[in-house]
Protein backbone atom coordinates (compact mmCIF):
# COMPACT_ATOMS: atom_id res chain seq x y z
CA UNK A 1 0.00 0.00 0.00
CA UNK A 2 1.26 3.49 -0.75
CA UNK A 3 1.85 5.73 2.16
CA UNK A 4 -0.11 8.46 2.23
CA UNK A 5 1.29 11.90 1.99
CA UNK A 6 0.87 14.48 4.98
CA UNK A 7 -1.40 16.42 3.01
CA UNK A 8 -3.66 12.83 2.05
CA UNK A 9 -3.31 11.60 5.59
CA UNK A 10 -4.74 14.99 6.70
CA UNK A 11 -7.77 15.13 4.64
CA UNK A 12 -8.39 11.56 5.00
CA UNK A 13 -8.61 12.10 9.24
CA UNK A 14 -10.55 15.60 8.84
CA UNK A 15 -13.45 14.01 6.62
CA UNK A 16 -13.81 11.21 8.94
CA UNK A 17 -17.05 11.10 10.96
CA UNK A 18 -15.53 12.55 13.99
CA UNK A 19 -12.51 14.21 12.47
CA UNK A 20 -11.82 17.76 12.37
CA UNK A 21 -11.23 19.07 9.11
CA UNK A 22 -9.87 23.03 10.24
CA UNK A 23 -7.59 21.56 12.64
CA UNK A 24 -5.89 18.90 10.35
CA UNK A 25 -5.54 21.65 7.51
CA UNK A 26 -4.28 24.45 9.88
CA UNK A 27 -1.66 21.92 11.10
CA UNK A 28 0.20 21.66 8.04
CA UNK A 29 0.89 25.09 7.83
CA UNK A 30 2.35 26.32 4.52
CA UNK A 31 2.03 23.06 2.19
CA UNK A 32 2.89 22.45 -1.53
CA UNK A 33 0.85 20.46 -3.57
CA UNK A 34 3.32 19.14 -6.06
CA UNK A 35 1.91 15.90 -7.40
CA UNK A 36 -1.48 15.11 -9.12
CA UNK A 37 -2.31 12.23 -6.32
CA UNK A 38 -2.78 15.11 -3.80
CA UNK A 39 -4.70 17.01 -6.15
CA UNK A 40 -6.51 13.87 -6.66
CA UNK A 41 -6.96 13.72 -2.75
CA UNK A 42 -8.05 17.75 -2.24
CA UNK A 43 -11.07 16.57 -5.22
CA UNK A 44 -12.02 14.20 -3.38
CA UNK A 45 -12.57 15.84 0.04
CA UNK A 46 -13.98 18.69 -1.81
CA UNK A 47 -16.75 16.21 -3.29
CA UNK A 48 -17.84 14.46 0.00
CA UNK A 49 -17.22 18.39 1.61
CA UNK A 50 -19.77 20.39 -0.86
CA UNK A 51 -22.48 17.85 0.35
CA UNK A 52 -22.38 18.44 4.01
CA UNK A 53 -24.47 20.82 5.77
CA UNK A 54 -23.96 24.64 5.55
CA UNK A 55 -25.04 25.39 8.99
CA UNK A 56 -21.91 23.59 10.67
CA UNK A 57 -19.21 24.42 12.36
CA UNK A 58 -17.19 22.57 10.23
CA UNK A 59 -18.26 23.48 7.08
CA UNK A 60 -17.63 27.80 7.78
CA UNK A 61 -14.03 26.71 9.61
CA UNK A 62 -12.74 24.56 7.23
CA UNK A 63 -13.74 26.52 3.59
CA UNK A 64 -11.04 28.59 3.74
CA UNK A 65 -8.67 26.01 4.65
CA UNK A 66 -9.48 24.10 1.55
CA UNK A 67 -9.57 27.03 -0.60
CA UNK A 68 -6.36 28.00 0.65
CA UNK A 69 -4.74 24.37 -0.80
CA UNK A 70 -5.85 25.49 -4.19
CA UNK A 71 -3.00 28.41 -4.51
CA UNK A 72 -0.73 26.03 -2.59
CA UNK A 73 0.02 23.64 -6.03
CA UNK A 74 3.28 23.88 -7.01
CA UNK A 75 3.29 20.83 -10.07
CA UNK A 76 1.42 21.85 -13.71
CA UNK A 77 -0.17 18.52 -13.60
CA UNK A 78 -1.85 19.15 -10.52
CA UNK A 79 -3.13 22.63 -10.97
CA UNK A 80 -4.76 21.24 -14.78
CA UNK A 81 -5.89 18.35 -12.44
CA UNK A 82 -7.72 21.02 -9.85
CA UNK A 83 -8.59 23.26 -13.09
CA UNK A 84 -10.75 20.66 -14.53
CA UNK A 85 -11.96 18.29 -10.98
CA UNK A 86 -11.40 20.58 -7.98
CA UNK A 87 -12.43 24.36 -9.44
CA UNK A 88 -15.86 23.12 -10.12
CA UNK A 89 -16.28 21.63 -6.73
CA UNK A 90 -14.66 24.87 -5.37
CA UNK A 91 -17.03 26.73 -7.28
CA UNK A 92 -20.07 24.96 -5.82
CA UNK A 93 -19.08 25.46 -1.91
CA UNK A 94 -18.60 29.68 -3.16
CA UNK A 95 -22.12 29.18 -4.48
CA UNK A 96 -23.66 27.38 -1.38
CA UNK A 97 -22.32 30.03 0.54
CA UNK A 98 -22.85 33.22 -1.54
CA UNK A 99 -26.39 32.83 -1.00
CA UNK A 100 -26.46 34.25 3.25
CA UNK A 101 -22.54 35.72 3.02
CA UNK A 102 -23.00 36.74 6.61
CA UNK A 103 -19.45 36.99 8.39
CA UNK A 104 -17.73 34.82 5.36
CA UNK A 105 -17.18 37.86 2.60
CA UNK A 106 -13.37 37.75 3.06
CA UNK A 107 -13.63 33.77 2.97
CA UNK A 108 -15.69 34.07 -0.41
CA UNK A 109 -13.13 37.13 -1.65
CA UNK A 110 -10.17 34.60 -1.07
CA UNK A 111 -12.42 31.78 -3.68
CA UNK A 112 -12.27 34.68 -5.82
CA UNK A 113 -8.44 35.26 -6.29
CA UNK A 114 -8.09 31.51 -6.73
CA UNK A 115 -11.05 31.28 -9.26
CA UNK A 116 -8.83 34.65 -10.92
CA UNK A 117 -5.60 32.11 -10.49
CA UNK A 118 -7.35 29.27 -12.12
CA UNK A 119 -8.84 31.24 -15.36
CA UNK A 120 -11.65 28.85 -16.10
CA UNK A 121 -15.19 30.17 -17.42
CA UNK A 122 -16.72 29.55 -14.89
CA UNK A 123 -14.70 31.13 -12.19
CA UNK A 124 -14.47 34.16 -14.21
CA UNK A 125 -18.46 34.70 -14.49
CA UNK A 126 -18.28 34.50 -10.68
CA UNK A 127 -15.58 37.42 -10.58
CA UNK A 128 -17.56 39.41 -12.79
CA UNK A 129 -21.22 38.67 -10.86
CA UNK A 130 -19.47 39.63 -7.43
CA UNK A 131 -18.01 42.36 -8.69
CA UNK A 132 -21.58 43.79 -8.45
CA UNK A 133 -22.67 42.47 -5.52
CA UNK A 134 -23.00 45.31 -2.94
CA UNK A 135 -22.20 42.36 -0.42
CA UNK A 136 -18.94 41.60 -1.67
CA UNK A 137 -17.69 44.99 -4.12
CA UNK A 138 -16.01 46.99 -1.28
CA UNK A 139 -13.82 44.09 0.15
CA UNK A 140 -10.00 44.87 -0.26
CA UNK A 141 -8.91 41.64 -1.72
CA UNK A 142 -10.15 43.05 -5.13
CA UNK A 143 -6.88 44.26 -6.08
CA UNK A 144 -5.33 41.13 -5.45
CA UNK A 145 -8.25 39.61 -7.43
CA UNK A 146 -7.48 41.31 -10.10
CA UNK A 147 -3.82 40.99 -10.32
CA UNK A 148 -3.95 37.02 -10.25
CA UNK A 149 -5.79 37.28 -14.05
CA UNK A 150 -2.89 36.50 -16.61
CA UNK A 151 -2.48 38.77 -19.19
CA UNK A 152 -1.86 36.49 -22.11
CA UNK A 153 -5.31 34.69 -21.12
CA UNK A 154 -7.23 35.65 -24.55
CA UNK A 155 -10.38 36.08 -22.32
CA UNK A 156 -9.09 39.22 -20.36
CA UNK A 157 -10.50 41.82 -23.08
CA UNK A 158 -13.78 40.11 -22.82
CA UNK A 159 -13.49 40.10 -19.01
CA UNK A 160 -13.11 44.39 -18.79
CA UNK A 161 -15.65 44.41 -21.27
CA UNK A 162 -18.11 42.78 -19.34
CA UNK A 163 -16.66 44.83 -16.20
CA UNK A 164 -16.98 48.02 -17.85
CA UNK A 165 -20.48 47.65 -19.16
CA UNK A 166 -21.65 49.44 -16.40
CA UNK A 167 -18.64 49.64 -14.19
CA UNK A 168 -19.12 48.77 -10.46
CA UNK A 169 -19.30 50.33 -7.95
CA UNK A 170 -17.52 50.59 -4.37
CA UNK A 171 -13.69 49.25 -3.91
CA UNK A 172 -13.87 47.19 -6.89
CA UNK A 173 -14.18 49.93 -8.94
CA UNK A 174 -11.03 51.12 -7.65
CA UNK A 175 -9.40 48.08 -7.90
CA UNK A 176 -10.62 47.70 -11.72
CA UNK A 177 -9.16 51.12 -12.15
CA UNK A 178 -5.72 50.45 -11.19
CA UNK A 179 -5.48 47.00 -12.80
CA UNK A 180 -6.59 48.62 -16.11
CA UNK A 181 -4.20 51.21 -16.00
CA UNK A 182 -1.62 48.74 -16.24
CA UNK A 183 -3.04 47.25 -19.07
CA UNK A 184 -3.67 49.99 -21.20
CA UNK A 185 0.73 50.95 -20.55
CA UNK A 186 1.72 47.59 -21.41
CA UNK A 187 -0.82 48.25 -24.01
CA UNK A 188 -2.50 44.91 -23.61
CA UNK A 189 -6.03 46.11 -24.16
CA UNK A 190 -7.09 49.29 -26.14
CA UNK A 191 -9.52 52.22 -25.30
CA UNK A 192 -10.00 52.83 -21.41
CA UNK A 193 -13.24 51.22 -19.95
CA UNK A 194 -13.34 54.61 -17.81
CA UNK A 195 -12.95 56.61 -20.88
CA UNK A 196 -16.94 57.25 -20.83
CA UNK A 197 -19.18 59.06 -19.42
CA UNK A 198 -20.00 57.38 -16.15
CA UNK A 199 -16.01 56.49 -16.01
CA UNK A 200 -15.38 60.28 -16.44
CA UNK A 201 -17.45 60.94 -13.58
CA UNK A 202 -15.91 58.73 -11.28
CA UNK A 203 -12.78 60.21 -11.85
CA UNK A 204 -14.09 63.59 -11.44
CA UNK A 205 -15.30 62.40 -8.18
CA UNK A 206 -11.60 60.75 -6.39
CA UNK A 207 -10.25 63.91 -8.08
CA UNK A 208 -11.82 66.53 -6.34
CA UNK A 209 -12.60 64.26 -2.76
CA UNK A 210 -10.67 65.55 0.34
CA UNK A 211 -11.36 62.96 2.03
CA UNK A 212 -7.50 61.39 2.52
CA UNK A 213 -8.83 57.84 2.92
CA UNK A 214 -9.34 58.50 -1.09
CA UNK A 215 -6.40 60.12 -1.81
CA UNK A 216 -4.98 56.88 -3.46
CA UNK A 217 -7.91 56.78 -5.46
CA UNK A 218 -7.18 60.23 -7.03
CA UNK A 219 -3.60 59.01 -7.80
CA UNK A 220 -5.01 55.79 -9.79
CA UNK A 221 -7.53 58.63 -11.54
CA UNK A 222 -4.40 60.68 -12.35
CA UNK A 223 -2.74 57.91 -13.70
CA UNK A 224 -5.92 57.24 -15.88
CA UNK A 225 -5.55 60.50 -17.37
CA UNK A 226 -2.95 59.49 -20.86
CA UNK A 227 -6.16 56.92 -21.71
CA UNK A 228 -8.90 59.47 -21.16
CA UNK A 229 -10.35 62.02 -24.57
CA UNK A 230 -10.48 65.11 -24.62
CA UNK A 231 -11.80 67.26 -23.75
CA UNK A 232 -12.40 66.25 -20.26
CA UNK A 233 -9.12 65.10 -19.96
CA UNK A 234 -7.84 69.07 -19.76
CA UNK A 235 -10.68 68.96 -17.24
CA UNK A 236 -8.88 66.30 -15.37
CA UNK A 237 -5.69 67.07 -15.53
CA UNK A 238 -6.39 70.70 -13.78
CA UNK A 239 -7.88 68.93 -10.76
CA UNK A 240 -5.00 66.50 -10.24
CA UNK A 241 -2.14 69.59 -10.73
CA UNK A 242 -4.25 71.04 -7.99
CA UNK A 243 -4.85 68.09 -5.72
CA UNK A 244 -3.23 68.88 -2.45
CA UNK A 245 -1.27 65.28 -2.36
CA UNK A 246 1.92 65.99 -4.50
CA UNK A 247 1.82 62.38 -5.29
CA UNK A 248 -1.02 62.86 -7.05
CA UNK A 249 0.54 65.94 -9.03
CA UNK A 250 3.15 63.49 -9.83
CA UNK A 251 0.71 60.77 -11.38
CA UNK A 252 -0.89 64.00 -13.55
CA UNK A 253 2.56 65.13 -14.79
CA UNK A 254 3.99 61.50 -15.45
CA UNK A 255 0.29 61.89 -17.54
CA UNK A 256 1.59 65.04 -19.27
CA UNK A 257 4.62 63.99 -19.82
CA UNK A 258 3.39 60.90 -21.45
CA UNK A 259 0.96 62.76 -23.96
CA UNK A 260 4.69 64.74 -24.75
CA UNK A 261 4.12 67.97 -22.70
CA UNK A 262 7.41 69.40 -21.77
CA UNK A 263 5.77 70.83 -18.72
CA UNK A 264 5.51 67.44 -16.92
CA UNK A 265 9.15 66.56 -17.74
CA UNK A 266 9.80 69.86 -16.18
CA UNK A 267 7.45 69.39 -12.93
CA UNK A 268 9.45 65.85 -12.06
CA UNK A 269 12.75 67.61 -12.54
CA UNK A 270 12.24 69.85 -10.17
CA UNK A 271 10.79 67.61 -7.57
CA UNK A 272 13.99 65.47 -8.22
CA UNK A 273 15.65 68.28 -6.04
CA UNK A 274 13.54 67.76 -3.30
CA UNK A 275 15.30 64.10 -1.32
CA UNK A 276 11.74 63.62 0.12
CA UNK A 277 10.12 63.24 -3.32
CA UNK A 278 13.49 62.30 -5.30
CA UNK A 279 13.56 58.72 -5.59
CA UNK A 280 10.15 58.67 -7.05
CA UNK A 281 10.45 61.69 -9.38
CA UNK A 282 13.32 60.15 -10.90
CA UNK A 283 11.18 56.54 -10.97
CA UNK A 284 8.76 58.49 -13.40
CA UNK A 285 11.37 60.09 -15.34
CA UNK A 286 13.17 56.57 -15.90
CA UNK A 287 9.67 55.00 -16.68
CA UNK A 288 9.88 58.07 -19.32
CA UNK A 289 13.00 57.77 -20.74
CA UNK A 290 14.06 61.63 -19.71
CA UNK A 291 17.23 60.62 -16.89
CA UNK A 292 18.46 63.54 -19.45
CA UNK A 293 16.45 66.37 -17.03
CA UNK A 294 17.54 65.19 -13.97
CA UNK A 295 19.63 68.25 -12.81
CA UNK A 296 23.18 67.51 -12.44
CA UNK A 297 22.66 68.54 -8.33
CA UNK A 298 20.40 65.60 -7.79
CA UNK A 299 23.01 63.45 -8.83
CA UNK A 300 25.64 64.32 -6.28
CA UNK A 301 25.76 60.85 -4.02
CA UNK A 302 25.59 63.05 -1.06
CA UNK A 303 21.97 63.85 -2.19
CA UNK A 304 21.04 60.40 -3.59
CA UNK A 305 21.94 59.29 -0.57
CA UNK A 306 19.88 61.27 1.19
CA UNK A 307 17.06 60.86 -0.79
CA UNK A 308 17.76 57.02 -0.60
CA UNK A 309 17.02 57.15 3.27
CA UNK A 310 14.24 59.42 2.94
CA UNK A 311 12.28 57.08 0.38
CA UNK A 312 12.87 54.34 3.01
CA UNK A 313 11.74 56.53 6.07
CA UNK A 314 8.71 56.82 3.59
CA UNK A 315 7.93 53.44 3.23
CA UNK A 316 4.67 52.23 4.31
CA UNK A 317 6.51 49.61 6.71
CA UNK A 318 8.67 52.07 8.56
CA UNK A 319 7.18 55.56 9.63
CA UNK A 320 5.25 55.93 6.24
CA UNK A 321 6.08 59.56 5.79
CA UNK A 322 9.10 61.33 4.96
CA UNK A 323 11.03 62.87 7.83
CA UNK A 324 10.16 66.43 9.09
CA UNK A 325 14.29 67.08 9.09
CA UNK A 326 16.83 65.00 8.00
CA UNK A 327 20.80 66.35 7.53
CA UNK A 328 24.36 64.25 6.93
CA UNK A 329 25.75 62.85 10.23
CA UNK A 330 28.64 61.29 8.29
CA UNK A 331 29.63 59.61 5.25
CA UNK A 332 33.24 57.41 4.40
CA UNK A 333 34.49 54.85 2.47
CA UNK A 334 35.66 51.95 4.08
CA UNK A 335 35.88 48.16 3.11
CA UNK A 336 32.59 46.68 4.77
CA UNK A 337 32.61 43.41 5.74
CA UNK A 338 28.45 42.31 5.10
CA UNK A 339 29.38 43.46 1.51
CA UNK A 340 33.54 42.29 1.41
CA UNK A 341 33.83 45.31 -1.05
CA UNK A 342 34.98 48.87 -0.14
CA UNK A 343 31.92 51.24 -0.71
CA UNK A 344 30.82 54.85 0.45
CA UNK A 345 28.38 54.24 3.19
CA UNK A 346 26.15 57.24 4.66
CA UNK A 347 24.60 58.24 8.22
CA UNK A 348 21.84 60.60 8.61
CA UNK A 349 20.19 61.65 11.51
CA UNK A 350 16.35 62.23 10.83
CA UNK A 351 13.31 64.03 13.03
CA UNK A 352 9.96 63.35 13.27
CA UNK A 353 7.81 65.90 15.21
CA UNK A 354 5.58 64.91 17.58
CA UNK A 355 1.70 64.75 16.17
CA UNK A 356 0.51 66.40 19.48
CA UNK A 357 1.35 67.24 22.71
CA UNK A 358 0.85 63.50 24.20
CA UNK A 359 3.50 62.27 21.39
CA UNK A 360 6.96 62.76 21.67
CA UNK A 361 9.26 63.62 18.98
CA UNK A 362 11.31 61.35 17.27
CA UNK A 363 15.10 61.29 16.81
CA UNK A 364 17.11 58.67 14.39
CA UNK A 365 19.64 57.62 12.95
CA UNK A 366 19.92 55.85 9.53
CA UNK A 367 22.56 53.86 7.16
CA UNK A 368 22.90 53.95 3.30
CA UNK A 369 25.51 52.96 0.98
CA UNK A 370 24.60 49.13 1.30
CA UNK A 371 21.14 47.68 3.34
CA UNK A 372 19.27 51.12 3.77
CA UNK A 373 18.03 50.39 7.32
CA UNK A 374 17.65 52.30 10.96
CA UNK A 375 18.34 50.36 14.12
CA UNK A 376 15.65 53.01 16.14
CA UNK A 377 16.18 51.09 18.77
CA UNK A 378 19.75 51.04 19.22
CA UNK A 379 21.20 54.14 17.70
CA UNK A 380 20.89 57.70 18.32
CA UNK A 381 22.39 60.79 17.54
CA UNK A 382 24.31 61.13 20.61
CA UNK A 383 26.36 58.21 19.51
CA UNK A 384 29.57 57.73 17.49
CA UNK A 385 29.51 57.24 14.22
CA UNK A 386 32.00 54.15 14.59
CA UNK A 387 29.66 52.88 17.13
CA UNK A 388 26.90 53.05 14.63
CA UNK A 389 28.67 51.56 11.69
CA UNK A 390 29.68 48.54 14.22
CA UNK A 391 25.97 47.67 15.11
CA UNK A 392 25.13 47.64 11.42
CA UNK A 393 27.68 45.84 10.28
CA UNK A 394 26.49 43.01 13.35
CA UNK A 395 22.71 43.31 11.73
CA UNK A 396 23.40 42.87 8.02
CA UNK A 397 25.00 39.80 8.30
CA UNK A 398 22.23 38.77 10.91
CA UNK A 399 20.04 39.84 8.05
CA UNK A 400 21.99 37.96 4.98
CA UNK A 401 22.59 35.02 7.64
CA UNK A 402 25.87 35.23 7.15
CA UNK A 403 27.84 33.15 9.08
CA UNK A 404 30.36 35.67 10.27
CA UNK A 405 27.46 37.15 11.95
CA UNK A 406 28.46 37.21 16.26
CA UNK A 407 26.49 35.53 18.62
CA UNK A 408 25.18 38.41 19.94
CA UNK A 409 24.56 41.96 18.50
CA UNK A 410 27.21 44.30 20.21
CA UNK A 411 29.85 47.93 19.13
CA UNK A 412 32.67 45.62 20.27
CA UNK A 413 31.64 42.66 17.88
CA UNK A 414 31.32 45.19 15.32
CA UNK A 415 33.90 47.28 15.69
CA UNK A 416 36.71 44.05 15.81
CA UNK A 417 34.94 43.02 12.59
CA UNK A 418 35.21 46.46 10.73
CA UNK A 419 38.88 46.92 12.45
CA UNK A 420 40.14 43.49 11.05
CA UNK A 421 38.38 43.27 7.42
CA UNK A 422 40.66 47.28 6.85
CA UNK A 423 43.82 46.48 5.28
CA UNK A 424 45.81 48.52 7.54
CA UNK A 425 45.40 45.82 10.12
CA UNK A 426 47.42 43.40 8.11
CA UNK A 427 50.56 42.62 10.22
CA UNK A 428 53.94 44.34 8.72
CA UNK A 429 55.03 41.24 8.16
CA UNK A 430 52.47 39.59 6.15
CA UNK A 431 52.12 43.08 3.86
CA UNK A 432 55.36 42.18 1.88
Amino acid sequence: MTKQSLLQAALTRGMAPEGDLYEELSELGEYEIDSRSEAEALAKAMTEFVQRPLDSDEAVSAFPELTRLFQSVTSAEAFRYLAVHGIPLLIEAYDARLIDPGECENDLLFALKIFARYGTEDGLERIVNAAFSMALQDGFLWSVIFEQLSDTDPAIRDLVRRLSQPLPDGFVSVALLDWVNRLCRDEIISGHPFNTVAGIEKLRGWLVSVNEDEFTYAHASAAALPFISDPPRSELIALAMDHPDIGVQMEAAWATAYLGSDSGVKFLARLCLDPNLAMTARTYLKELKRMDAIPDEANDPDFLAMAEMCDWLAHPQEFGQAPDEIELYDTREMLWPPTNDWRPLWLFKYRYFASDDEESETHGIGMTGSITFSLLDETSPDMSADDIYALHCCWELEATEDPRAPAERSIEAGRQLIDDAQPDHIEDDEKF
